[in-house]
């Protein structure tokens, strides 16, 4: 069985791990091939040994090119610009429509709604991360009896392993460069709000002058960010690391996980702190709501206020200078990343998923 798994984005975040950990978890007898716009995912897509096509967009024309070339008898669309796509260019190959955001457009009528509600029934399937996805969707209606609910695949224990065999192979000096008070991961773009963090470490360094803090992720907002460490006068305080190989040494190494996002579709580098026991503070949108709580953390924000600053530098404070607090909130967090913990049941689902449509598929 051959799988075409098809995304626009030509960067490296939540959706594409999503992507890469399904094709690498498959066994032998699925074929998988990554249809995705050329970029600085193709890094990480080579270091994980992922056969892929890469193209300077993708679009219908890119996607008829692949089906060509590939000839698949499953697409795997990733969000629902593609999966729309893949709807206008075959009707015969069974089109799996895999939802990793959920956007404010979907919950009220529109054109993108109208237009993906009435694609619903040329889907195989349809899988959710959670189920308020279909609840809100305005296109409810046309998603029943479509939709898998999932989750996202999590693997604490390679997670872990990822993080804490280099860090013991390490001599202590080298280490130093990892250790933080404070960590920040994620693509450096406005969604995930780096300036935020900046700002945060800005006001804890008032009470804290010598906090640690570091960023890792790179990204278009880069060089802002670091103009805005230098006009607050971080430059002793926050070090940003640019993009990682391997971020995971440094949230073993850190003691606070921070996440100030504007939006979060699950929030992978939440859960992947945890798994190392590092309590984590997160701003109140998307998937941080479902993962984060006051045993793990803290949400830092309301429905009205979403990023709360003021929450977030209470809970640091607190955290930094209270030990039997943050030893509360570390085992809280082992045990959070071992309760989202479901990589292999994911896998066996999407398994059967595909098994299931290509058996409808040669039926027809």
């Amino acid at each position: 069985m051959t799988i075409l798994h098809i995304s626009k984005s030509s960067t490296y975040s939540g959706m594409e791990n999503v992507a890469i950990n399904i094709i690498k978890a498959m066994p032998e007898k699925i074929h998988s091939v990554y249809l995705t716009a050329t970029g600085s995912i193709e890094t990480k897509l080579l270091e994980q040994d992922v056969e892929y096509i890469g193209v300077e967009k993708v679009d219908e024309a890119a996607i008829k090119r692949a089906i060509e070339e590939v000839q698949p008898d499953i697409i795997h669309a990733y969000e629902y610009d593609c999966s729309l796509m893949c709807t206008k260019v075959t009707d015969t190959i069974p089109i799996i429509s895999h939802l990793y955001s959920f956007p404010k457009w979907v919950q009220k009528i529109g054109p993108k709604s109208v237009i993906y509600g009435g694609a619903c029934k040329n889907f195989a399937k349809i899988i959710i991360p959670v189920k308020k996805v279909e609840e809100k969707a305005w296109f409810r209606d046309k998603m029943e009896g479509k939709t898998v609910v999932l989750g996202t695949p999590f693997n604490a224990v390679r997670i872990f392993e990822k993080g804490y065999l280099p860090g013991k192979e390490m001599s202590k000096e080298k280490l130093e460069g990892y250790k933080s008070d404070l960590l920040f991961v994620g693509y450096l773009t406005d969604n995930k709000n780096p300036y935020e963090f900046v700002r945060i470490v800005n006001e804890v360094k008032k009470t804290h002058p010598d906090i640690k803090a570091v960023m890792v992720g790179g990204g278009d907002l880069g060089s802002e960010c670091l103009e805005l460490i230098g006009k607050l006068g971080l430059g002793d305080n926050i070090k940003m690391a640019g993009l990682q190989h391997n971020p995971y040494i440094y949230m073993n190494y850190t003691k606070i996980l921070v996440a100030p996002s504007k939006f979060e579709g699950f929030g992978m580098a939440v859960a992947e702190a945890m798994a190392f026991g590092k309590p984590v503070l997160a701003s109140k949108v998307g998937g941080l709501v479902l993962n984060v709580n006051d045993d793990c953390g803290k949400i830092c924000g309301t429905d009205k206020k979403p990023i709360d600053r003021e929450a977030f530098v209470r809970n640091i404070n607190e955290l930094l200078e209270n030990e039997e607090i943050y030893r509360m909130k570390s085992e809280g967090a082992r045990k959070r990343a071992k309760d989202i913990n479901n990589f292999d049941e994911y896998m066996e689902e999407v398994l059967k998923i595909y098994e299931d449509a290509y058996d409808a598929s040669t039926k027809n």
